[in-house]
């Protein structure tokens, strides 16, 4: 298995109202660097393993508010496993993190998902309001 990685932004323009409605996919605006064996569908939010192994995954999002009674709440969703690695804030404006290790077949996709209870807004204060980082971690070796 060679490296693979991809690494997504979402910059839309200070100010630009984006709110991700319950169960709705977060769709970054920007792919930042990616090798080819990981693939991005920037039109529906879908990632694309072209390649089995283990994927490490770590992603943020920061809101500006939600209509939420359970704050921001955002997982990582795959298709033939069925996961569904969730990361939260305990409020509806502080930033919400998440990681997660994959073990992903060839050709099966992954999505960030709004799992929360309501509609999520991004932050319209900040550059870049949500981030996500993939790489196969089947290759790495620690020395040490």
């Amino acid at each position: 298995m060679a490296v693979s990685y991809l690494k997504l932004e979402r910059v839309a323009p200070i100010g630009d109202v984006y709110a991700v409605e319950a169960n709705d996919v977060l769709i970054f605006d920007t792919v930042v660097s990616n090798d080819g064996l990981i693939e991005y569908d920037t039109e529906q939010g879908i990632i694309t393993f072209h390649e089995a192994g283990f994927y490490y995954v770590d992603w943020f999002v920061a809101p500006q508010f939600g209509l939420t009674t359970d704050g921001s709440n955002w997982a990582i969703q795959t298709t033939k496993s069925e996961l569904s690695i969730i990361g939260s804030s305990h409020t509806k404006v502080s930033v919400t993190t998440g990681f997660a290790i994959l073990e992903a077949e060839a050709e099966e996709t992954a999505k960030l998902v709004n799992v929360s209870d309501g509609a999520i807004s991004l932050s319209q204060a900040v550059q870049t309001k949500a981030s996500l980082v993939v790489y196969n971690v089947a290759v790495m070796s620690i020395v040490p």
